[in-house]
């Protein structure tokens, strides 16, 4: 167990993870309605639902640690936005693209994320947490990849088009929080700045820039 100072920073960033997927929960629903709106494939669709629910669970199991290790919670967290994510600039249809594939990126740095910290993790519980978290976090992921894939000529056109603001977005999103350089608090489930740019990097070299070279959205330089 962490000592007492290290059990409040944990506890702390915990309860603030709750309210990051409570707002992901919100966010989710709103790709839900992308995805029907632009007519993406029912399996698509189908793992979005899926999503939706497992967001709203990470919620409570994020709460559920900052409780037990001493926080005094309320039932649930609030949502830190409740309006969709807009780019300016970019035309209602264009958004609807766009929070798809901002989806897709941030859900597969999340797999790294998660990754590069299992092997620091000592508590039983919260290694299986990670686990499953993994799991669903691997499902979310497929959701902006699938639509992507079904995506036709002009609409790829347009993704390529915005795709520098893309990929601008989706690593401020990635790398920029409250979070310290508290290395020792890795062990206990803390994202350091130096852990979330290591896996943003990594999905980045590994799959998000590979992938959209392969769905020829980008060129691999």
């Amino acid at each position: 167990m962490p000592d007492e100072e290290q059990c409040a920073r944990v506890a702390a960033y915990w309860w603030q993870r709750a309210e990051g997927e409570i707002t992901s929960w919100v966010g989710f629903q709103h790709v839900l309605s992308d995805l029907r709106a632009e007519g993406s494939p029912a399996a698509v669709i189908a793992l979005a639902e899926r999503a939706v629910e497992d967001e709203y669970r990470h919620a409570l199991f994020c709460r559920d640690w900052a409780a037990h290790l001493g926080r005094e919670v309320p039932a649930l967290p609030t949502p830190r936005s409740t309006e969709p994510i807009t780019f300016r600039g970019a035309t209602a249809e264009e958004n609807r693209l766009l929070r798809i594939a901002l989806c897709c990126l941030t859900e597969t740095v999340g797999c790294f994320i998660l990754r590069q910290v299992r092997p620091q993790l000592t508590d039983p519980e919260l290694r299986k947490l990670n686990r499953r978290h993994l799991a669903d976090e691997l499902r979310h992921s497929r959701v902006g990849w699938g639509h992507l894939a079904s995506l036709s000529d002009e609409k790829r056109l347009t993704l390529r088009r915005w795709l520098p603001a893309l990929l601008r977005v989706s690593e401020h999103t990635c790398c920029t929080g409250p979070e310290e350089p508290w290395e020792d608090l890795v062990r206990f489930g803390y994202f350091t700045p130096r852990l979330l740019r290591a896996a943003y990097d990594q999905a980045l070299e590994e799959v998000i820039r590979p992938g959209l070279a392969h769905l020829g959205l980008m060129e691999l330089s």
